[in-house]
């Protein structure tokens, strides 16, 4: 899948526009195939601010809309 990630701390400067793996589905989770994103402040507050390892990529984007691609079983205990 295509994805804006960052995997350093700063500002938009720092996004990049690459390939990214698809996510494993866990019980009860659904994947949505994203049609628009948007970066609001928090999403780039957290590029600038983070106190997370620079090694660990991140890819912001809470703020999306979409269609339900997967659906994940859910577990019976």
């Amino acid at each position: 899948m295509k994805a804006v990630v960052f995997d350093k701390h700063g500002g938009p400067e720092v996004l990049r526009y690459t390939d990214a793996p698809e996510p494993e589905l866990r019980s009860g989770e659904v994947m949505v195939r994203v049609h628009a994103c948007a970066l609001n402040h928090l999403d780039l507050g957290f590029g600038r601010n983070c106190r997370c390892a620079d090694s660990v990529a991140a890819i912001p984007g809470s703020d999306i809309a979409g269609v339900v691609a997967k659906i994940a079983p859910t577990s019976r205990s």
